[in-house]
């Protein structure tokens, strides 16, 4: 099977079944064992097609008579990814791109296809000079929408709330590619030392400005030749998502939960700061997230993490003032961390914004009841929208005033005024997130 077939199968798990890129993506370079070439440019054909979606769709609307939505969903994915060679691949000779997406429509479509797809492709190369998306001066949404690979409603709503010019240092914060970022495991090797392990492999690590942990790597030639995370001197971990820990503070001979635990970032890091005296519960309400969190705690070697089955809406009746601190990391709209999750951004819809926050409150409601007298109750979320973050917790603390906000920067390298950390990407250049931390009175 060549590159283009395997990317093409990986577009449609993606876009029609939707798939999870980064599962789908790591799943077929081992599957198929590609080599480095093959690999990135395997890479390059998926995390781009998906990354210039709303412009390759653009680009459709405009030379087929037929609406997107009665495509075929596997025509759409082949010429989608044409496109995709001819508008986003300058190394790619534009005769490749519509011949090899020819022949993907003859083998999984049929004649009908294949002359669809043509036709489509050898247009949009004759009329290139007419994709040019609008000025800011022309349509500032539509723009911004465009160049910088946002749905529309949401740069609206960004325009709303931050202005035009931080909307657009947003977006193209979220249109770069990220580092990998890995957190030491500090109970195996020091971050030092680890910098100089990857250094003699001839990777560029550099240390996170803000987690005492972080490691950023900048010319990995992929994740399966770190030998690091396989022999748990270190895992994957974004660094706003590392702070989290920190402003949960554990201590030792303390019993901590971590509700919605899954895939165990979070849980590992509390775990290995409070120390092996210090018991750890990763909670989640299914039994293969669980096998997750155990998983990555047996990598790292931590003895001190438990995973418990459990509904965290409900947790509060089974588990009353139990925990000396707990962490509830919310489900959340995610829209701080669209640079990470390519597919993600083209399925967010404003009704998740309206939705989320009564699942968040009845979240928080009930961890708050496994607080014990004194403890800390932590709430976090990887998104930017009020309504999920500070406006939850002021709900919570007007029917609790038994507890009360601590300054969370105060148990990190951040620094911002208020109580709460509120990370935004325009910013501070990192994944925007949202961290609280409130104490229980004794």
């Amino acid at each position: 099977m060549n590159v283009r077939e395997i990317a093409f199968h990986s577009l449609v798990t993606i876009c029609k079944d939707e798939g999870y890129s980064n599962i789908e993506v790591s799943k077929e370079i081992q599957k198929y064992k590609l080599a480095d070439r093959d690999r990135r440019f395997y890479t390059e054909l998926v995390y781009g097609t998906l990354r210039h979606l709303n412009y390759l769709d653009w680009i459709i609307s405009h030379i087929s008579t037929r609406k997107l939505n009665k495509l075929d969903p596997l025509c759409l994915a082949i010429v989608r990814m044409g496109l995709y060679q001819i508008f986003g691949m300058t190394k790619v000779p534009e005769s490749a791109a519509c011949n090899e997406s020819v022949k993907l429509a003859r083998k999984f479509g049929n004649n009908g296809m294949a002359k669809f797809v043509n036709a489509m492709l050898r247009n949009s190369i004759r009329r290139r000079r007419e994709f040019v998306p609008p000025t800011l001066e022309e349509d500032a949404v539509t723009h911004i929408s465009l160049t910088y690979h946002q749905q529309e409603w949401l740069v609206r709503e960004w325009i709303k709330k931050y202005g035009q010019e931080d909307t657009i240092a947003l977006c193209r914060y979220f249109d770069e590619i990220p580092d990998l970022c890995l957190r030491t495991n500090t109970g195996k090797i020091s971050r030092d030392d680890l910098i100089k392990r990857l250094e003699e492999k001839g990777i560029t690590a550099e240390k996170s400005q803000y987690s005492p942990e972080g490691i950023f790597l900048r010319n990995i030639p992929s994740i399966s030749h770190l030998d690091v995370l396989d022999t748990g001197l270190a895992i994957i971990q974004d660094e706003p998502s590392q702070l989290v820990a920190h402003v949960l503070d554990p201590q030792p001979h303390e019993m901590i939960f971590d509700l919605c635990a899954a895939p165990g970032g979070k849980t590992t890091h509390i775990a290995a700061l409070g120390g092996p005296t210090c018991v750890v519960y990763g909670g989640d309400i299914y039994n293969h997230k669980l096998k997750l969190i155990e998983d990555n705690a047996r990598r790292l070697g931590l003895t001190n993490v438990r995973t418990i089955l459990q509904n965290a809406c409900t947790i509060g009746s089974s588990y009353a003032n139990r925990a000396d601190r707990v962490l509830v990391d919310a489900p959340c709209s995610g829209l701080g961390v669209l640079r990470h999750k390519i597919d993600l951004r083209w399925r967010k819809n404003l009704s998740d914004l309206r939705t989320l926050p009564a699942l968040q409150h009845r979240l928080l409601e009930n961890a708050a009841q496994c607080v014990k007298k004194g403890g800390v109750l932590v709430y976090s979320t990887c998104t930017m929208n009020d309504d999920e973050n500070i406006r939850i917790v002021e709900a919570f603390l007007a029917s609790h005033p038994e507890f009360h906000l601590e300054r969370a920067s105060d148990y990190c390298n951040i620094k911002q005024d208020g109580p709460c950390i509120q990370l935004l990407p325009q910013r501070d250049h990192m994944d925007g997130f949202f961290i609280s931390r409130l104490r229980k009175g004794e």
